[in-house]
């Protein structure tokens, strides 16, 4: 008698996680630049910035000023902490969204990426057009770390999930890479290629890819010792953004300028173009749920969002109607 009692309290408490697990949602972040249909002064003047969506796209709040702001990227922290990278610098806010504060001066601008340390949630580092950037309090001070570059525009940061004090970063004359958390960089590879996205594969973190501006993508195995070009099939070379599923090691999205959305099967090795229902090509970010991998997104410029459920095979506008959405991130 007890041990069917034991048994059943067992399979009534696997039923209750799998329950929890399946009503479980990804929190979405989009961030969006700028509108066709923004006018300043005008009747016709919808909302750009930071959007906040619990519910896997179903649905969409504002989570930022009302003012026109261009946010290019957001990234969350801990404790209802959120990270934006904003043409005007870096934004912060401690309450989930609901209010903001900048925590950078005059001297930061143009800031294109914003990446929180996972372990130390105090660094900050901001990837901006004339370098990088360094806080070590959350945002109170920040400190030029371009030690090494030889042209400081930097697109993206990878903060190495092994190795937090290892760093790679997208420039425009190649990636490099840094040993201790920024202080100097050198260059590890793709020598005079504007590098326009670094990534690290979530389960192999010695895989790299790098999204160039019309050289397509390149891939490393050796964590940036060496790279080599994957481009069979991929006939737009500019590559914005790339997103692995976490589900399947070999499954990769890029999106392109003009090409729209191509997916690979084999890790890369070769690559089909998903654009069926995707009425702009243009895609600056993308997304893969976690919770639910065949869902992508992607963030077009000037054509909004859009979604697929089938892993690409076909595409719905989702919102942001003639919008530029530049950042999509998952939490």
């Amino acid at each position: 008698m007890l041990r069917s009692s034991g048994l059943l309290i067992l399979i009534l408490l696997l039923m209750g996680l799998a329950e929890s697990t399946v009503a479980r949602q990804d929190t979405l972040y989009m961030s969006v630049l700028n509108s066709r249909k923004h006018r300043i002064g005008a009747l016709d003047n919808p909302t750009v910035g930071l959007f906040m969506s619990p519910d896997a796209g179903a649905t969409w709040k504002h989570m930022g000023w009302t003012g026109y702001i261009r946010v290019f990227y957001t990234e969350a922290g801990s404790d209802g902490v959120l990270w934006s990278a904003c043409g005007n610098g870096v934004l912060r806010s401690s309450d989930h969204g609901l209010t903001w504060r900048i925590t950078t001066g005059w001297e930061i601008t143009e800031v294109l990426k914003v990446k929180v340390d996972p372990k130390n949630p105090s660094i900050v580092y901001a990837a901006t057009a004339y370098g990088v950037f360094r806080s070590e309090n959350s945002g109170g001070t920040w400190l030029k770390k371009n030690a090494g570059f030889l042209k400081p525009f930097v697109s993206d940061i990878v903060i190495d999930k092994s190795n937090a004090r290892q760093l790679f970063a997208a420039s425009e004359d190649g990636v490099y890479k840094s040993a201790d958390s920024g202080t100097r960089w050198m260059k590890v590879g793709l020598s005079g290629k504007g590098i326009r996205t670094v990534v690290q594969h979530p389960a192999n973190l010695n895989l790299l890819y790098a999204g160039t501006e019309e050289d397509g993508l390149f891939i490393s195995n050796d964590a940036g010792k060496s790279w080599r070009a994957s481009n069979t099939g991929l006939t737009s070379p500019t590559v914005y953004t790339m997103v692995c599923d976490p589900s399947k090691a070999g499954v990769l999205y890029v999106g392109t300028h003009g090409g729209g959305v191509y997916r690979s099967l084999d890790g890369g090795r070769l690559w089909q173009p998903m654009n069926d229902g995707l009425t702009n090509l243009v895609v600056h970010a993308l997304a893969v749920l976690p919770s639910k991998p065949s869902v992508v997104l992607a963030g077009t410029l000037n054509g909004g969002l859009f979604k697929s459920t089938d892993s690409g095979g076909h595409w719905m506008f989702n919102s942001q109607e003639e919008a530029q959405v530049w950042g999509l991130w998952v939490r």
